[in-house]
This record gives structure tokens, C-alpha cells and sequence, in this order.
């Protein structure tokens, strides 16, 4: 069975139904999309700039909450292989150790940084 604890929003009015301030997060985590579409069009040299947020106008973004259950040692995988969908994922962590990436035929921990959140793009 599937231990953890989630809700998914796919609308602003959703999150603000849920919580205001969830609703300023939706907003910014919006923004920021928005950022990293921009940035990832720049590295890869495309003559517009605004190229991937030119196709992302549709509003279709979705908010997961997941809360996973306290482990021990002798916790198995909590959420089995998989891969996000849609263009990029921004994700928050909370600094407990569990989320890794699939790298060059191995997986990998995916470290934890104060204040940033992790692309996957």
C-alpha cells in the first residue's frame, strides 16, 4: 500500500480554497517556472529567449503536497521509479534523505540544500 499522505491543486483557486498563503506560493513557484524556462532556453542557445514560456501559456500547471511517513533503517522505498511529467519539476524538500535521480546507470541521493529547490528538467 501506498504510505504517504498527499493533495494535488491544478488551479490558483484551488490553493487559495486551501490556504492564501498557499496561493502566494502557487504565484511564486509560477514565476519561477517561468525563470527556468527562460534560463534553460538561453543555455541552449535559441534565438528567442522566451521560447519554452511561449509554451507554457496555457495555465496548466498542477501543485503536488506530499508528506511521506517518519522511516528507520529498514524502511523500503516509500514511492517507487518513476518519471515526472510535463517539462520541469520544482521540487522542495525538507532535508530527509530519500529522493534520488537516476544517473549514468545508477541512482544517486539528490543532496539537500537550505532555501533552494531542486529542477528536473
Amino acid at each position: 500500500s501506498d504510505p504517504k499522505s498527499y493533495c494535488m491543486l491544478t488551479s490558483k483557486e484551488d490553493a487559495e480554497y486551501v490556504s492564501p498563503i498557499l496561493s502566494e506560493y502557487v504565484e511564486a513557484l509560477e514565476k519561477t517556472k517561468m525563470l527556468v524556462l527562460q534560463c534553460l532556453a538561453v543555455g541552449l542557445s535559441l534565438p528567442d529567449p522566451q521560447y519554452f514560456c511561449k509554451k507554457h501559456t496555457e495555465n496548466n500547471s498542477s501543485l503536488r503536497l506530499l508528506r511521506y511517513p517518519a522511516t528507520s533503517k529498514d524502511t523500503g522505498n516509500r514511492c517507487k521509479e518513476h518519471s515526472d511529467y510535463g517539462s520541469i519539476t520544482l521540487l522542495l524538500t525538507d532535508g530527509v534523505s530519500g529522493l534520488e535521480a537516476y544517473h549514468e546507470g545508477k541512482w544517486i541521493p539528490v543532496p539537500h540544500k537550505d532555501g533552494c529547490l531542486v529542477v528536473n528538467a
